[in-house]
Order: C-alpha cells, then sequence, then structure tokens
C-alpha cells in the first residue's frame, strides 16, 4: 500500500515509484517469470498455487488503491496498472476482472463532462489490448434496451477505435453488426427526433469499427469471402460507411503486403493503431499466413474492384483520395490481365480509341471539338483516365504498363495543366515500379525538358517528382556520356529555378535536389563512380563555367547538400579547395553564395573535422572582412565568431595572417562584450580562451572605444539579419538564392539564364574531370595560395587598412 500511496503524489517522487514498479512488474510477472500454461483455463485460476496467490495479492492492492481513491487516479498509478495488464496478457482475465469494472465505473463517472480522462482511457486501451477485445466486452459489454431506448457503455467506442489490434473478423460480423443493426432498428421506432437521430449516429459509430477489427486479423483467411459479402452491401447501401470500407480494405492488403515485401514503405506503416504504438507491441503475419490471406483477399478483389471503380467515376475530386488508395491496393493483388480489361473497359466507356501501338494516338472517337464545353468535358474524361490508371500501375504486366504509358505520354499534347499534373503523377507511379531501358529515359528525358514548365506549384512539384525517379533510374542503370548530359538538362532546370523561381518554387527544386541525393546515396555502388559521388561532381563541373548566375547557382545546389550530408566535405577532396577558390573572384552574386556555402559548412561540422579546413577558409575569407558592401563583412564575421566559438580563439589566431589581427581583435572584443551582456542578464555563455583575455583587461581609449562601439552596433545589427540565414535541421526553413538556405529573401541579380549555357559548362567539365576528384575521397588536401594568387585576391578585395593608421588619417584631416 505504501508504494500506491507514493504513486498519488506529485513530482518525482511519484516517477521514480512508478518505474521502480514497473521494473518489478516486467521482472515478476514477463511470460519469461511466469510458469502456468497459456492453455488452461483463466477462469479457473485460483489462489492454490503459489504463483497465482502472488498474482491476485499484487492485484488486490491496485484494486484497494482504486476503490479508496477520489476521483480519477494519478497518471502515475494508471501507467503502473497498463503493465500490470500488458504483462499478464490474457491472464488478467483472471485476476483483474475487479480492476476492469472499477476502471469502467471512473469512466461513466466521467464521461461526457468537462474531467480530463486521457490517461483512463490509455489505462483501459491497455486492458482491451492485453485481454483481447471479446472478452473485454464480456466484462463491461455495449448493450441497448430496445424498450426504453438506452444504452450503456457506449464510451468504449472510442477507445476500440484506438486500441483494437488482433482480433477476429468474425466477432465483428456477428456481435459488433447486430448491435449496429439494433440500434438503426430503435432509431426508426423511437418517435423523438433527438433521441432517433443519437441512435442512428450511434450505429455508425459501431459499423465503423471495421478498420480497427481489420488491423491485424487473426482470421482473415478463412473469414474474408464472408466479410467481403457485408464491404458490398456498405458500399452499395451505406454512404456514410465508404470511407470505413477504404480504409479497412488498405489495411488488410497493405498489412500482409508488407510480410512478404522487402521494402517497407509509407502504406504498408500507415495502419499502426495507438496500442501499437504506446505498448510497442505489433501482432506479426508469418509468411506462410500473409501468403494465404492475400490469396483471399485477391480471390474476392475482382467484385470489389468494379464496384470501386464505379463509385470513382461517380465521385466527386475531392473525395477520390481514400478510394484511389483502395483501388490502387486491391489491384496490386489482383491479375494482371483482369486489371487491364477493366482499364480497357474504361477507354471505351469515354469513348476513347484503343492504342496497343507506340504511335498510335489516344483520341477521343466522338468528332471534331468545336466549343469550350466540349473541350472541358474530354479534360474532365483524361483526367479521370489517367487517375484510374495510376492506380492500376502497382502489380500490373508489361502488357497494361505499355498501354497506361502511352496514355500518359499523349496526354501532353492536351494543353491544359491539370492533365498534365496527372500525367507526370502517373509517369512518376510507372518510373517507381517498372524499369525501362536505359533509351527509353532518354526518350522521355528530351520530351519533359521540351515542355515548357508551369509557374504553379502544384504543376512543378507533379514534374519534379517525376524528374526524382527519372535522374535515379537513369544515373543507377548506365554511366554513358549521352546519359550523362540528359541528367544535365534536368540540372540545368533545377539550378536556374534555385536562382529565379518563386519562393515555392525554390523550395520544391531544394527538395527535390535533396529526395535526389537521398535517393542515391542510399543506393548500391556503381563502379567506377558511386550515383551520388557522380551527382556531386556533375553539379561542381558547373563551378568551371563562365557564367556567374550558374555557378552560384551551382554553390546553393551544393550548399543544401552539405547541410544534410556534411561528411561530403570529407569525402569529395575537391569540394571545399573548388569553393574557396571562387572567393578570389570579383563577381558579387558568387561572392555571397560561397560565403553562404561557407557559414553551411562551418555551422554543421563539429570542430575536430574543422580543423583541417580551418587555415584555408580563413585565408579564403578575410580579404572580404574590409569590404562592407552587400554586408560581406558582417558575413565574415559571423564565419569567424562560429568559428571561434567551435575551435577556439587561440587555434583560430594561430592561423590568422599578421596583418589581420586587427579585424581578429574586433571580433573578439565583440563576442567579450556579448558575453558581459549576457552574463548581466542572467544568461549563460561559453566561456572565452584565455589568450584574449589580456587585451580586455586593458582600458583602451576614448578614440579607440568610439570606433570600436559604432563599429559594433552596425555589425551586431547587420549580424542579426545575416545570423538569421541558417535555421536549426529540426525546424522549417525558407530557400533563398543567394546562400541557399535561410530565412531572409534575397534580391534577385540578372545575368545570363540560358539553361543550354549551364548545360555546356557542366557537362564539358564532368567529361573531362568525372574520375578525377572524387575518387580520392577522404584525403586532407589543403589550398596554399601562391604569390600569384595572393596577388589577385590582392587586386579583386579591397585592401584593408588597419583601424590606428584609418584614425590618424582621420586626426590629420580634421587638423
Amino acid at each position: 500500500m505504501l508504494s500506491s500511496g507514493l504513486l498519488n503524489l506529485e513530482g518525482d517522487t511519484a516517477v521514480q515509484a512508478s518505474s521502480i514498479l514497473k521494473d518489478v512488474l516486467k521482472h515478476h510477472l514477463g511470460p519469461q517469470s511466469l510458469t502456468s500454461s497459456g492453455d488452461q483455463r483463466f477462469d479457473n485460476c485460483s489462489e492454490e498455487n503459489m504463483e497465482g496467490h502472488a498474482i491476485n495479492s499484487t492485484c488486490a492492492v491496485f484494486e484497494n488503491a482504486l476503490s479508496s481513491a477520489a476521483g480519477i487516479p494519478t497518471e502515475h498509478f494508471l501507467s503502473v496498472i497498463s503493465v500490470l495488464f500488458l504483462e499478464l496478457g490474457e491472464r488478467s482475465v483472471a485476476f483483474m476482472r475487479n480492476i476492469v469494472l472499477k476502471l469502467a465505473e471512473l469512466m461513466i463517472q466521467t464521461f461526457g463532462g468537462n474531467v480530463n480522462n486521457e490517461h483512463l482511457q490509455k489505462c483501459i486501451g491497455s486492458a482491451i489490448f492485453a485481454m483481447g477485445v471479446e472478452r473485454f466486452l464480456e466484462i463491461v459489454p455495449i448493450t441497448l434496451d430496445e424498450h426504453s431506448f438506452t444504452y450503456s457503455n457506449i464510451w468504449l467506442i472510442p477507445i476500440l477505435k484506438s486500441y483494437v489490434t488482433g482480433s477476429s473478423l468474425v466477432y465483428y460480423m456477428e456481435h459488433i453488426v447486430p448491435l449496429a443493426k439494433s440500434f438503426k432498428k430503435a432509431s426508426r421506432k423511437v418517435k423523438k427526433t433527438r433521441i432517433s437521430e443519437d441512435l442512428l449516429n450511434q450505429a455508425c459509430e459501431l459499423w465503423g469499427l471495421l478498420p480497427s477489427f481489420c488491423r491485424h486479423a487473426n482470421d482473415t483467411h478463412q473469414t474474408f469471402e464472408s466479410l467481403s459479402d457485408v464491404l458490398v452491401s456498405f458500399l452499395k447501401k451505406q454512404p456514410s460507411m465508404h470511407e470505413q470500407v477504404f480504409m479497412a480494405l488498405q489495411i488488410l492488403v497493405n498489412e500482409n503486403k508488407a510480410v512478404l515485401s522487402t521494402k517497407k514503405s509509407e502504406s504498408n506503416c500507415h495502419a499502426a493503431c495507438d496500442s501499437e504504438l504506446e505498448f510497442g507491441v505489433q501482432p506479426a503475419y508469418s509468411k506462410k499466413v500473409a501468403t494465404r490471406n492475400i490469396k483471399s483477399l485477391a480471390s474476392c478483389s475482382t467484385q470489389l474492384l468494379s464496384i470501386l471503380s464505379d463509385l470513382f467515376i461517380s465521385s466527386q475530386p475531392e473525395m477520390r483520395t481514400s478510394l484511389k488508395a483502395a483501388i490502387g491496393c486491391l489491384a496490386s493483388i489482383t491479375d494482371s490481365s483482369v486489371t487491364k480489361e477493366m482499364f480497357l473497359s474504361f477507354l471505351d466507356k469515354f469513348k476513347f480509341m484503343d492504342c496497343e501501338g507506340d504511335t498510335e494516338m489516344l483520341t477521343n472517337d466522338s468528332g471534331v471539338l468545336d466549343s469550350k464545353l466540349s473541350k472541358m468535358e474530354n479534360y474532365s474524361k483524361r483526367y479521370l483516365i489517367l487517375e484510374i490508371a495510376s492506380c492500376l500501375v502497382e502489380g500490373a504486366k508489361d502488357d497494361l504498363i505499355e498501354l497506361i504509358y502511352n496514355l500518359a505520354i499523349q496526354s501532353f499534347q492536351e494543353t491544359n495543366e491539370s492533365v498534365h499534373c496527372e500525367a507526370y503523377n502517373t509517369l512518376s507511379k510507372i518510373l517507381v515500379e517498372h524499369a525501362f531501358s536505359s533509351s527509353r529515359y532518354i526518350e522521355l528525358i528530351d520530351l519533359l525538358i521540351s515542355l515548357k514548365p508551369s509557374t504553379d506549384i502544384v504543376y512543378l512539384r507533379s514534374r519534379y517528382t517525376c524528374f526524382h525517379s527519372l535522374v535515379v533510374r537513369t544515373m543507377k542503370i548506365s554511366l554513358e556520356e549521352d546519359e550523362n548530359s540528359k541528367v544535365f538538362l534536368i540540372l540545368n532546370e533545377i539550378i536556374l529555378t534555385l536562382k529565379d523561381g518563386s519562393d515555392e518554387a525554390r523550395k520544391a527544386a531544394y527538395d527535390l535536389l535533396l529526395n535526389i541525393s537521398s535517393s542515391l546515396r542510399d543506393s548500391a555502388g556503381v563502379d567506377p563512380i558511386e550515383p551520388y559521388q557522380k551527382l556531386v561532381n556533375m553539379i561542381m563541373g558547373y563551378l568551371s563555367g563562365s557564367s556567374p548566375h550558374i555557378k552560384s547557382g551551382a554553390v546553393s545546389a551544393l550548399s543544401v547538400l552539405v547541410y544534410k550530408d556534411t561528411n561530403l566535405c570529407l569525402s569529395v577532396s575537391e569540394l571545399v579547395p573548388s569553393f574557396l577558390s571562387l572567393l578570389q573572384t570579383k563577381d558579387v552574386e558568387i561572392i555571397k553564395a560561397v560565403l553562404g556555402f561557407v557559414k553551411v559548412m562551418v555551422s554543421c561540422l563539429q570542430a575536430n573535422e574543422l580543423q583541417q579546413f580551418l587555415s584555408d577558409i580563413i585565408t579564403a575569407i578575410l580579404p572580404w572582412s574590409s569590404v562592407s558592401r552587400h554586408h560581406f563583412r558582417s558575413k565574415v564575421t559571423v564565419i569567424f565568431e562560429i568559428l571561434l566559438r567551435k575551435c577556439s580563439s587561440a587555434a583560430v589566431k594561430r592561423v590568422t595572417p599578421e596583418k589581420y589581427n586587427g579585424f581578429l581583435k574586433t571580433v573578439l572584443e565583440s563576442r567579450h562584450g556579448k558575453s558581459s551582456e549576457a552574463n548581466s542578464n542572467g544568461t549563460e555563455n561559453i566561456p572565452e580562451d584565455s589568450s584574449v583575455e589580456g587585451p580586455n583587461s586593458r582600458k583602451p581609449k576614448s578614440s579607440d572605444t568610439q570606433g570600436v562601439t559604432s563599429v559594433k552596433h552596425k555589425k551586431i545589427k547587420r549580424d542579426k539579419k545575416f545570423d538569421s540565414d541558417l535555421p536549426s535541421k529540426n525546424e522549417p526553413h525558407e530557400f533563398t538564392r543567394d546562400h541557399g538556405l535561410g530565412l531572409v529573401k534575397r534580391r534577385r541579380h540578372s545575368s545570363d539564364k540560358n539553361s543550354h549555357g549551364g548545360k555546356s559548362e557542366g557537362s564539358k567539365t564532368f567529361k573531362k574531370n568525372q574520375h578525377k576528384s572524387l575518387t580520392k575521397s577522404g584525403g586532407k588536401r589543403k589550398v596554399k595560395a601562391t604569390n600569384t594568387e595572393k596577388d589577385k585576391a590582392a587586386t579583386h578585395a579591397p585592401k584593408q587598412v588597419s583601424k590606428p593608421e584609418a584614425l590618424k588619417r582621420k586626426f590629420k584631416r580634421n587638423s
């Protein structure tokens, strides 16, 4: 009783007591600890054996505590009872029956009120999960009095929806469905409208338990044929049940496919319920059971597909999402000849000509379209057929795929953007599910690039989804220069969008680039160059082009790849030196982009990883520390502050050229000022290195203080703006033209926008260097500026005048 009393306290005491009790229960009551046979009848368990006596005594403690509690027990108390249910499993039917009744009584007292009973519901959910819904409903049944039209325990329905799993489809058909019918029948008898509507709503809620009973159903292959009759009845007679039927079909098919499939997809895992997520236990089918289940589902799929397709044609577009998912999962387990026949029947129904050949046009056979109305009708029909076609791709054989592919390709001859979007979506599914020859990919890239992209973001995302599959497929199967040049066409569009597109378009381009890199990075290697490394090398090829616009776009593209994969800086030996060498140019657009890249790199790399680049970075960026235009000085200052924080001031000071000590001193003093201000406000800060304490301990002259203060105020104001460019990896961010990642919009610079120029620049360099830079991965290569390079840097960047000299000149002019 002492332990249960501690659970009702507040704070750490209850947390610690809860944790200890849970560990004790798991150790002593778990399946490995109990010796009772799982096959014995729990109803006959008694206190005659020592094990049963111990369990019964433990449950009695919690039962007494529940009886004496005033109101709902605490979260910690209920969480321990949940563990007790889960550890006992089906044994809890015998030992915890009275606890279930106590919990139900508490639920009845709070149901419909303003009391928060979330933890109580979870505790009852654990009882349902442990006992099984059939046995739980024997203890706490849902009932209806058909004479007084009153019901009991209807509060259970939301909990059942969340926590039923591993149950029986037979139980749903033989107990839940008849109970729902009795509620519906009673609603027709009652005269009061409010009571009638309430009873009918409860009937619908009971029918709506269908998806829950389909989760890991334990009798699918024996009973699905009978269940399909119930589903057909729902689809034909009860529109309110359509969504539940669509969801149930997806659960039944996808759970079994997940067992048999080697790849894990979202569609296979979307059906996880609260009980599985909270309790970490998921009933699993064996491959043998899953195979039998799929066979049973497929035996009834033709009839269900026919009904679903008819519903699809008559449904509104906004209602088709879950319906398409249901059609798709059923089609994936149905014989391809059946789905092909269904597809051809759609073509015939909408009076579209059949196109068995590659060149024959799929056109409307109703004559010349001479009105706007008839054009829109034609667009609607084609859009509808494309939607259905995309549902039939998974599981389709080559002959059906060829039909659907031709339909999608020919749809680009239409002028309607919605038709184009759906054609892109259909092609994307085909490219994911089916492989073509490299020549087919080349033809498709040429076709899609020839289409002028719309500015509509939905259209653009559909197009980019198709590009993603195309690039990944092409780069995985071939290293030929012709195929690579076609990929450059897509990269050109991505890079130009990064520079010139709207905010939404740039974000879509970044998402596409990240999706491509992620897919290639996760794929198996292809000799002699990995697909992912080949992509990086191709983008680096743009750095040698003549157009600043293209160069800065390539820098932005690589910045976002580094932001997601910091190992890129270490594995691609030429990457960092190539970027730093661009700081010797005069072009403002390129300098902005490279400084943005450097900031991303130093922010993402660990301190020990930064050490090998520290000298090169500082040497490359320091010439721009004296340039205030375009905020270059403030950008360099932010980078220096990150380096000082990560690598220590002593390490930075060692590699900083003597002529830039004035700038370094200003940054150190600024950091010291910020630290002092933070301390005065009671905030924690990173302590400074001992090497910078000396200058700060000396009281500066008034003229120096005034100059430093004015610079500090301007710098801080600019730094706040620039510092917002790099968001946390876990927070949402926008994408900017200059730095790739950021929260601040940048002004667009006019420059060369010719995509073919980008192609020639990138592809020529790639052909020359594709085996050179990336095969030397992992080396620590540093850039040592020669005298010629130093002279160039001095020419390109204005010479820095030290602060004392500037003050002296000002004094002379004033005198």
